[in-house]
């Protein structure tokens, strides 16, 4: 039977001893009821897992002591961004919640021309917070050990600007001279260390933002013939690149590499 697994910030684990706050400790006592002598295990969200043993319990806290560890090293791929314009209502949490089981190593909001939702500062800290939530709940369950990096909304305009080179990018497009995710793919080189993908609104990128993302050097790709949503286009860009990454770790290297 696998252990409870819980996420401890970095700063909460000092030497061979972590502290479990808030509402994961009552969630340790409470619900899992669980006594000190218990095993239970522990993920900092950049990549290391601990295995632990319960000393101390109390409503809001529990204090564990550390046995083992284990880092996890995500370096050999490279980082996947996701950019996706703010859809309504809550769709946002479903896209942090399958992203972050898809891999994505940051989840951009996009404010663009045809954007609908436009969030004030206030509001942004709350729904910031919200997604971060959402995120370790996600890690939780499908037993990441990393976490997410959610950052505040970005015009499109400035978050296509400048590129580095390191940076593979691709705009989902429905247009006639988008070619296949899966294709497009293929033209990554050893050297790109980041592979970010945009998703516009539903009612798309305009000329202009396109016309900027073609200037930027960002590659237009299909997810299909139908028209997506924007949540659907989110979670079947990741899943695409997600099952590039995996066949590429797999190949021998001799047959995907290609010359810079």
């Amino acid at each position: 039977m696998a252990h409870a697994r819980f996420y401890v910030p970095p700063e909460d684990i000092s030497g061979d001893k972590a502290v479990i706050k808030g509402d994961q400790a009552r969630h340790i006592v409470s619900v899992l009821r669980k006594k000190p002598g218990d095993d239970i295990v522990l993920f900092d969200g950049r990549g290391t897992e601990y295995t632990a043993k319960i000393l101390r319990v109390s409503r809001d806290c529990v204090v564990a002591t550390v046995a083992a560890k284990e880092v996890h090293d995500s370096a050999e791929r490279p980082a996947i961004g996701l950019y996706v314009a703010l859809p309504k209502g809550k769709r946002f949490d479903l896209v942090v919640e399958k992203a972050t089981e898809l891999g994505a190593d940051s989840i951009t909001p996009l404010v663009t021309v045809r954007s609908v939702v436009r969030l004030d500062d206030r509001t942004i800290s709350a729904k910031l917070d919200r997604w971060q939530r959402i995120a370790v709940a996600a890690s939780k369950q499908c037993r990441r050990s990393t976490l997410p990096r959610i950052n505040r909304p970005v015009d499109f305009s400035e978050a296509s600007k400048e590129l580095p080179e390191s940076v593979f990018a691709m705009v989902a497009q429905s247009s006639g001279d988008a070619c296949p995710i899966y294709d497009v793919l293929q033209e990554m080189r050893p050297s790109h260390r980041e592979i970010r993908i945009y998703i516009g609104p539903e009612g798309d990128f305009t000329p202009e933002e396109m016309e900027m993302a073609k200037k930027a050097g960002m590659r237009f790709v299909s997810l299909g013939e139908n028209i997506l949503r924007t949540e659907t286009a989110a979670v079947a860009s990741l899943a695409a690149i997600a099952c590039f990454l995996d066949r590429r770790s797999r190949t021998p290297a001799r047959t995907l590499s290609r010359e810079d």
